[in-house]
């Protein structure tokens, strides 16, 4: 054997040990839990309080981060960049996987930069219409888009975030011809909205709900395949405008850098699903409408490639483009 090659192999082995340490005593400091969003918004309210019971479960604080800009590029290319050592985790969305394709300007690969955790939470959208809005149910906003082709619009919080990926396959579905509007923000859509400067938004019911107990919007449908249990009386796209394939929900996973060692996520996913299975945490949400959930990593995978198969089809076919 030749010096060197004896030398690598040395060094490699007295590594090992020590990798396998760091790993068992894993966390030994604080971690940074990236938000792609700025604060007050959903990403960031569910991301708050799972870090704040991550905090407890883990031993180690986990502070938040709002990294918000360049519709989440600015985050994800930070967490695709940063150590693979389990100190930085990021609440990940459906823009991580469609931005290398929306905009095609992004510093990161969707399936090799980042080691998936866990799913942590499914947020359907509900499509509500201005209070003065001619029509009281699906069958009714349908009859009278299709009367007024290119007369109403349909607010979103931006160019390709899930609401408006919402509104075009929605569009798209049914043939209906709606003028979308891009805001910067679900808050400024939804005043609006409200205000009567849009017709109708497909809004996270978290951001709806207050909207509609002001009787300023009212509810047409709500985006997910079953029935809200914190809406029950709001019927779903599917079922109310014949769609029956309609779905479309805001959800965030836990995502880490590529490399981290395989015993740091088995132990961060086990920690996330045990939060996830806490009826105190399953409750606080459900009545936003959100549903706390979890999985394991193949289980995110196999979820992660479904939604990008299907979003990445809407914006190619659809012709959208960010701004």
């Amino acid at each position: 054997m030749k010096r060197t090659t004896f030398v690598a192999a040395a060094l490699a082995a007295a590594l090992l040990p020590m990798a396998a340490l760091a790993q068992t005593d894993w966390p030994s400091k604080p971690m940074t839990y990236i938000v792609p969003y700025p604060p007050g918004g959903l990403n960031d309210a569910v991301g708050r309080v799972y870090a704040e019971k991550l905090s407890a479960e883990l031993g180690k604080s986990v502070i938040v981060d709002n990294k918000a800009g360049a519709a989440t590029t600015v985050a994800s290319n930070f967490v695709a960049k940063a150590a693979p050592d389990g100190y930085t985790l990021y609440g990940g969305g459906t823009s991580l996987i469609i931005n290398p394709t929306l905009t095609g300007n992004v510093q990161y690969d969707p399936h090799k930069s980042f080691d998936l955790v866990s799913l942590m939470s499914f947020t359907p959208f509900i499509l509500h219409v201005h209070a003065d809005f001619p029509a009281k149910d699906m069958a009714e906003l349908i009859a009278v888009v299709k009367a007024n082709p290119g007369k109403f619009n349909i607010a979103s919080s931006g160019v390709g975030a899930t609401n408006h990926l919402a509104a075009e396959l929605f569009k798209a579905q049914t043939g209906l011809q709606l003028v979308h509007v891009p805001y910067k923000g679900g808050a400024q859509a939804g005043q609006d909205l409200a205000a009567g400067q849009a017709q109708m938004m497909f809004s996270a019911s978290l951001e709806a709900k207050p909207l509609l107990t002001a009787g300023k919007t009212r509810a047409i449908a709500i985006s997910s395949l079953k029935r809200s249990p914190a809406f029950p009386d709001i019927p779903t796209v599917a079922e109310s405008a014949n769609l029956p394939e309609f779905e479309a929900v805001f959800w965030q996973g836990m995502v880490v850098p590529a490399g981290t060692p395989k015993p740091i996520i088995d132990k961060l996913q086990k920690a996330v699903a045990k939060i996830a299975a806490e009826p105190e945490m399953i409750e606080r949400f459900k009545q936003q409408g959100v549903d706390i959930r979890s999985s394991t990593p193949a289980e995110f995978k196999e979820f992660y490639n479904n939604e990008e198969k299907r979003w990445v089809t809407l914006i190619k076919q659809q012709g959208i483009k960010a701004e």
